[in-house]
């Protein structure tokens, strides 16, 4: 189906290459990777790491159960819900898409986000980072002590689905080991 008059289309970025986030833009954090550092009290890594952040409005106040205000590094930004996505990653839940939406509207340089869409959204030259490598470099700056208490407690809270499959923390855990 070709695009309503005036849509964007991000074909032709994506023909040649170029990346839809932008330097020097925001980094927008989802709901999924927002919920999953609060669940384990290290959400002032992400200003530590990255300064200001932001997230969509809707994404926000699905998180008002555990964080009823916005901290001051946290900018809730309005969603975009008419921003067109790449075809890779239209199906998208609505959290997903809110965040992915805002991230392109902006753009953003850089999106935290989780969730098995996340290979897709990089395939769709979208620069994107997860709970685990957030946590892997606050370990690597000196701003956490270690890593693997941090995945135990975001298995124990019921947030796996943030984290790689079995095999690939093991392969972590020696990259770790080494950097020890």
């Amino acid at each position: 189906m070709p695009p309503h008059r005036g849509e964007k289309t991000y074909t032709s970025s994506m023909e040649r290459g170029k990346t839809l986030t932008q330097p020097g833009g925001p980094v927008v954090v989802s709901e999924k990777t927002l919920r999953a550092m609060l669940a384990i009290r290290r959400e002032k890594l992400l200003p530590e790491l990255y300064g200001r952040v932001a997230v969509a409005r809707s994404n926000f106040q699905a998180v008002a159960d555990v964080l009823p205000a916005a901290p001051p590094w946290l900018d809730v930004l309005e969603d975009h819900p008419n921003h067109p996505l790449p075809e890779r990653i239209a199906s998208a839940s609505a959290s997903e898409a809110a965040t992915l939406r805002l991230a392109l509207a902006l753009p953003a340089s850089l999106v935290l986000f989780d969730g098995p869409l996340k290979d897709r959204v990089k395939l769709s030259y979208i620069k994107a980072e997860g709970t685990l490598s957030i946590l892997v470099m606050a370990y690597r700056k000196g701003l956490l002590t270690a890593v693997r208490p941090m995945v135990k407690a975001l298995q124990s809270l019921g947030h796996a689905d943030v984290l790689p499959p079995p095999e690939m923390l093991e392969s972590l855990w020696k990259a770790l080991d080494q950097m020890e």
